[in-house]
């Protein structure tokens, strides 16, 4: 689309067609458009990363995965939500997030109060707090494969 307006075409459940005038963003599945957007996104993205020397991390697109301890890795991702937005005008689609608390120090219960304690306690955190995190203390799936 990428600035001019284009009309999108599908068809309901009823077999009903409408129709989408859209003027904002890319077309997605478009494979040449997630080129365009990885691209555009990773400047940003690597600029938060480089100011939090503690977290490590990958992404792929706006699947972003951050290793660290909880209030880097937090601090890190209040920064990202808030630069991404500045940047690139993206919402960071917060109920996608999950936390892994890895070890056997904490249930999953405990795990999921220490997470948001953290998130109530310190202010920077605030536009956090409203996401519904998965916390787990027994690992994580991506795209099917354990990690953690």
């Amino acid at each position: 689309m990428q600035g001019h307006a284009s009309t999108l075409r599908f068809t309901d459940h009823r077999g009903q067609p409408h129709h989408l005038t859209c003027s904002k963003g890319g077309q997605q599945g478009d494979g040449f458009e997630t080129v365009r957007f990885a691209v555009t996104i990773h400047p940003s993205i690597g600029r938060v990363f480089q100011r939090h020397p503690d977290c490590k991390g990958a992404a792929i697109c706006d699947d972003i995965f951050v290793v660290a301890p909880l209030q880097e890795a937090l601090a890190l991702v209040a920064e990202l939500k808030f630069i991404l937005k500045q940047d690139l005008d993206l919402d960071l689609d917060v109920p996608k997030f999950n936390c892994y608390v890895p070890g056997n120090r904490f249930n999953d219960d405990q795990a999921r109060a220490l997470f948001k304690d953290t998130l109530a306690s310190r202010q920077p955190f605030s536009d956090l707090a409203t996401m519904d995190a998965g916390v787990s203390t027994k690992g994580l799936r991506v795209v099917g494969l354990p990690i953690g």
